[in-house]
């Protein structure tokens, strides 16, 4: 467990992880580091790695673009809730958690990872039995996490001015519909590839 959780961490600084680590990021900001929304994430995203290990999910074009759209709405309630009459439900800590996970489920459904030592290993003997692989893949999720945790944490000693947390939200919010928009007209690749030249210039 503790070999895969640093081999995630070693790769989110690769762009294959860089899309499922920025959803969450993003998640993790729009929600203002709150604990609730980001064990949320957390959550999602170890779910969606223990679908990706069974194999049980695998999206078409389509159904990829489809998920785009639903994270785009999801996120535009959760960005535009405190703006809108009648929409308070959205700003509790409940709705805004199960969005927040909701997401990191969808990005791990996304992600197409670097096969790394560990992870290689996970998936071979996946085949023989995928319960077994649940411990290794949950602590290679989590480790994928480590950055969202830091900037929660530092959101949480900081802890700005609820003026500029808004305009911090908004602006994820913004990132974050770039990131569904593009998934949602079928440009995933494209995304991946402007994601990979911008951390390797």
């Amino acid at each position: 467990m503790i070999p895969a959780f640093f081999e995630a961490i070693r790769a989110t600084t690769q762009p294959c992880t860089l899309l499922l680590v920025l959803s969450a990021l993003l998640m993790a900001v729009i929600t203002r580091g709150r604990w609730m929304p980001f064990a949320a994430i957390c959550l999602g995203a170890v779910l969606g790695g223990w679908l990706f290990v069974a194999n049980v999910v695998s999206l078409s074009d389509l159904q990829l673009q489809l998920s785009g759209v639903l994270v785009a709405m999801a996120i535009a309630v959760i960005v535009a809730a405190p703006s809108t009459t009648g929409s308070r439900w959205a700003q509790t800590l409940p709705a805004q958690a199960a969005v927040a996970g909701g997401v990191s489920f969808i990005a791990a459904l996304w992600w197409r990872p670097c096969i790394g030592e560990e992870l290689g290993s996970i998936l071979t003997a996946s085949r023989n039995g995928v319960a077994a692989q649940s411990p290794g893949i949950t602590a290679y999720m989590l480790g994928a996490m480590l950055p969202v945790l830091i900037v929660v944490l530092i959101m949480r000693i900081v802890d700005p001015l609820p003026k500029v947390a808004r305009r911090a939200a908004l602006l994820a919010g913004g990132a974050s519909l770039v990131v569904a928009g593009s998934l949602a007209i079928g440009r995933h690749d494209e995304l991946v590839t402007t994601l990979t030249r911008w951390t390797q210039g």
